[in-house]
């Protein structure tokens, strides 16, 4: 079997990193055998399972702890273990994987882009850092992936994209993310929901994620359907998770928003939504949209997230300066017929249609 090391950062409850854990999952049995390289400090969800089906997870210490630490350790795993192909999904980070990569023979580089250009200011030092690893990972890399047009063309650069980049979808099981009536009643048991209004959002808690705009949202919400609750699925800090319930206490919506956590079926609680509502500043090609419109749920979203993920007509693109729209639309919003799982499937991201690309590049 050809080995494969995916350079993942991380592990835990997220659209890049459950992508990078999909690609084991979904690969032809018996072909390859996957390592994943993760930084301490990270929780590590989807390890136990790759583990389970015969991968290895290994756990180095953070590049911004020290970076001749950092390729000592990945020089180290990589002659010991002299991999077919080496997958790096951290970002700039990848251009020192890449060049690591090649001095040690590896034959396929691989650059994962996951997300689009950074809303915050950028330093010179910063930037200076971006440029020298653009720059690495055009030279090194043999492909660049990307979830979407926009990300690659922000991570590699218009012209390097262009010429060798791919687009690789998120792919998903569809069929484990079409609407279920049981997983519906059991969720909306579970929290006492009963004939409430519920509006969904799936997303790590960070400020790029835009929560707050959500929970500012509700007052006006309830004006309009008092039967409104706003259920947040995703982790974050703590003390980012305690910002948004005192946001919520200071709203007096407290008893109207439900923080659930890190899950990892969000697919279950998908069906006991009735909206989704998606506020982010920036994206890539969101995993959680996908899956969203594949349940069939009417999907309300920030207009700076990139087209390619307007898959279906369940998709409504609002200004973030528009709050009076944002309410209207989600109080109006209806689950609608059809077959959606299977729309889906059919514009490629289906977990195994969706990855193909990337077993073509492992197999060459």
């Amino acid at each position: 079997m050809k080995k494969i090391l995916i350079i993942a950062g991380g592990l835990q409850i997220g659209g890049a990193e459950r992508v990078a854990a999909n690609i084991s999952k979904y690969a032809p049995k018996g072909e390859y055998e996957f390592h994943y390289v993760v930084f301490d400090g990270i929780e590590n969800v989807y390890g136990p399972e790759i583990e389970a089906a015969g991968g290895r997870v290994f756990t180095f210490p953070s590049p911004a702890k020290g970076y001749a630490a950092y390729l000592r350790n990945l020089c180290s795993l990589i002659r010991q273990h002299k991999y077919a192909a080496i997958h790096s999904h951290t970002m700039f980070n990848s251009g020192l994987n890449l060049a690591a990569a090649w001095l040690l023979g590896v034959r396929g580089r691989i650059a994962h882009s996951h997300t689009t250009r950074t809303e915050r200011k950028v330093s010179s030092v910063q930037k200076g850092y971006e440029q020298f690893m653009r720059l690495l990972i055009r030279l090194f890399a043999t492909d660049l992936f990307s979830c979407g047009i926009e990300a690659g063309h922000w991570m590699f650069g218009e012209k390097a994209f262009d010429q060798k980049g791919v687009v690789i979808s998120n792919g998903i099981d569809t069929d484990a993310f079409a609407f279920s009536e049981d997983a519906r009643n059991q969720i909306r048991s579970r929290y006492s929901l009963d004939d409430r209004f519920v509006i969904g959002h799936s997303g790590t808690l960070l400020p790029l994620k835009n929560q707050e705009f959500l929970i500012r949202l509700m007052p006006k919400v309830l004006k309009k359907k008092p039967t409104a609750m706003l259920m947040l699925l995703g982790n974050g800090s703590e003390e980012f998770q305690t910002s948004l319930e005192k946001l919520a206490e200071d709203l007096q919506v407290q008893d109207r928003v439900i923080f659930c956590g890190g899950v990892s079926n969000v697919h279950t609680y998908l069906s006991a939504f009735d909206v989704f509502a998606f506020p982010s500043l920036r994206e890539g090609t969101p995993l959680a949209l996908i899956e969203a419109q594949t349940n069939g749920l009417p999907c309300i979203i920030s207009d700076r997230i990139p087209k390619d993920v307007h898959l279906t007509d369940l998709v409504t693109a609002l200004s973030l300066d528009e709050e009076d729209l944002w309410v209207e639309k989600i109080c109006s919003a209806r689950r609608r017929e059809g077959e959606y799982a299977g729309i889906i499937k059919s514009r490629g991201y289906g977990a195994h249609q969706a990855y193909e690309p990337i077993y073509r590049v492992y197999s060459r």
